[in-house]
């Protein structure tokens, strides 16, 4: 007479087999993440390095700029009530006034 197996013999295979098989896959999505690229070929071709130098040209276009002070952004005023477009009950209006 054959003996029988225990019901939790085949639970762990089954249970070691399914932990094989996800371990697989993961270990195949992580090697293909791994390899694949992210860019296409027209922006490989595109990236270039950096040469670092600075030209005399940029260095005067910095020193040409406008230089603002303080009292330049305090002299601003916004008054954001009077847009066009705006009701005086607080909804907005279609934007056609006659």
């Amino acid at each position: 007479m054959k003996l029988k197996r225990a019901r939790s013999s085949y639970v762990l295979l089954v249970g070691m087999m399914s932990l094989m098989v996800v371990g697989s896959w993961l270990a195949y999505q992580i090697y293909s993440s791994l390899t694949k690229t992210q860019i296409t070929q027209k922006q490989q071709a595109a990236i270039v390095p950096l040469d670092g130098t600075i030209s005399m040209t940029d260095l005067d276009n910095l020193r040409s700029r406008r230089k603002f002070t303080g009292a330049d952004f305090s002299a601003i005023v916004l008054n954001i009530a009077a847009t066009p477009g705006a009701t005086d009950s607080g909804g907005a209006s279609s934007g056609l006034t006659q």
